[in-house]
């Protein structure tokens, strides 16, 4: 892929960004609580940068990049998830997806999405309205993927995919998604925080952890400030016996090339294929919808891959 606007002003604090961009997993309750937090913030302003999108595009996008990214923590190997919805509103819908590698791709299918009244807040349900999201897992090994869907409820994707892993697994879920912007609207911290409530747990697990919810931070304030997540989760689940079982990275990463392109032109009709060569416009410009990156083909390249089929 091609990052369009890496984050950090010099290689220093793009190195630093990229160090505190991570999902960490923890299990709390005697291990019959599972959770993830992830800082996310380098990964939302490239994606941002990327696709060039504005605060609103921004906003509900990142949503459901963090999203994806905190169910991706169980996943192994060459697993992935995506995340799908589809909406009679004006965000038309979108299309996210993240591998075991926390990797995370994805594209709005309204940019910009259009606005027609001045917006009071950054409330995502006018724009999703009616519709349904779908999750898909592609585990190493099935034959199948496994793709459920629930209708949207909520206009919310933090609420909406909470309601999914409750019907779908039968699982009591919190996802906790947000987004700091500064007054210039630039991204200053994004996070994310999903709990799941085990079979198993004690009776009074629910109400223990919606008590500690509630003093539990902003995960877009987490991530503004730099603070340690480990520390946070520690101190806030700290009478429910914490422990922090791993993290890894998390990055907007497509892999994307124009090797691969080259692969997909190769594949073409001869005839479709000599017609481009032929007739251009050159350089012939092909874009990855997953992460908005540009590959371009000159005539006397297209010439060799038609050659060389």
């Amino acid at each position: 892929m091609i990052k369009k606007k890496p984050y950090g002003k010099n290689a220093k604090e793009q190195l630093k960004a990229s160090a505190r961009d991570k999902m960490y997993r923890f299990l709390l309750e005697g291990d019959t609580v599972r959770g993830v937090f992830v800082h996310g913030t380098r990964m939302i302003n490239e994606m941002r940068g990327n696709f060039d999108l504005g605060i609103l595009e921004t906003y509900i996008l990142g949503h459901a990049y963090l999203g994806a990214t905190l169910m991706s923590a169980s996943l192994k190997g060459q697993d992935r998830i995506a995340i799908a919805i589809e909406g009679t509103g004006p965000m038309k819908g979108l299309t996210v997806e993240a591998n075991a590698y926390g990797e995370v791709r994805g594209f709005l299918k309204a940019n910009p999405i259009p606005v027609k009244n001045p917006m009071e807040t950054l409330s995502m349900s006018p724009f999703m309205g009616a519709g349904m999201l779908t999750v898909t897992k592609v585990l190493e090994g099935m034959k199948q993927p496994y793709t459920g869907q629930v209708a949207l409820e909520y206009g919310n994707i933090a609420e909406d995919l909470a309601n999914y892993c409750f019907t779908s697994e039968q699982t009591p879920t919190v996802f906790n998604l947000s987004i700091n912007f500064d007054k210039e609207g630039n991204v200053v911290g994004a996070g994310g925080l999903f709990l799941q409530v085990m079979p198993g747990a004690p009776e009074e697990t629910d109400k223990k952890l919606e008590e500690l919810l509630a003093s539990f931070p902003s995960p877009g304030d987490i991530a503004e400030r730099a603070e340690n997540p480990e520390a946070v989760i520690e101190t806030v689940f700290k009478d429910l016996g914490p422990k922090i079982v791993g993290n890894h990275r998390v990055e907007f990463f497509c892999r994307c090339s124009k090797d691969a392109f080259t692969r997909h032109l190769a594949m073409l009709p001869k005839k479709d294929l000599n017609e481009i060569a032929n007739e251009g416009p050159f350089p012939v410009e092909l874009c990855c919808h997953n992460c908005n990156s540009f590959y371009h083909f000159s005539k006397e390249e297209l010439t060799e891959i038609l050659k060389n089929r």
